[in-house]
């Protein structure tokens, strides 16, 4: 597999309760994240030597941020705006590059507004929470 390019990366947004299929096509910058929360297992033995910490998955975790250039005509930017405004899911689909795992989810997002001195005003986006108010969070389509 060659090397894949931050531009291939394909950001799609929607209504909650369907997978997302409008393009994001302004995003700048995006950040995918998988983690796991671990619980612990550990126990105290025969109590003659200290015990090894281990633990076990219980949760699986997923973090998306992206950025884009504030524009007045972008429809994507009222709707993350609208959505994070008033704390409702909105449909987000990220795909790193074509043929690979992502995000398919109802997330609950936040924005942070850019206003740099030099440059074009930017907005944050960030997922604080998938919902799974309409449907599974799905992490690999």
């Amino acid at each position: 597999m060659g090397k894949k390019m931050g531009y291939e990366g394909l950001l799609y947004r929607g209504d909650k309760g369907t997978t997302a299929t409008t393009l994001v096509t302004s995003r700048i910058d995006a950040t995918f994240d998988i983690g796991v929360e671990t619980g612990s297992t550990t126990s105290a033995g025969d109590g003659t030597l200290v015990p090894i910490d281990t633990g076990e998955a219980t949760m699986i975790t997923a973090a998306l941020t992206f950025n884009m250039v504030v524009a007045d005509d972008d429809a994507s930017l009222a709707a993350f705006q609208a959505a994070a405004v008033v704390g409702l899911p909105i449909a987000l689909r990220f795909i790193p590059f074509t043929g690979s795992s992502g995000l398919d989810a109802d997330c609950v997002i936040s924005t942070k507004r850019g206003t740099p001195l030099q440059g074009a005003q930017t907005m944050d986006i960030t997922v604080e929470k998938l919902s799974a108010s309409d449907r599974e969070p799905l992490l690999n389509t």
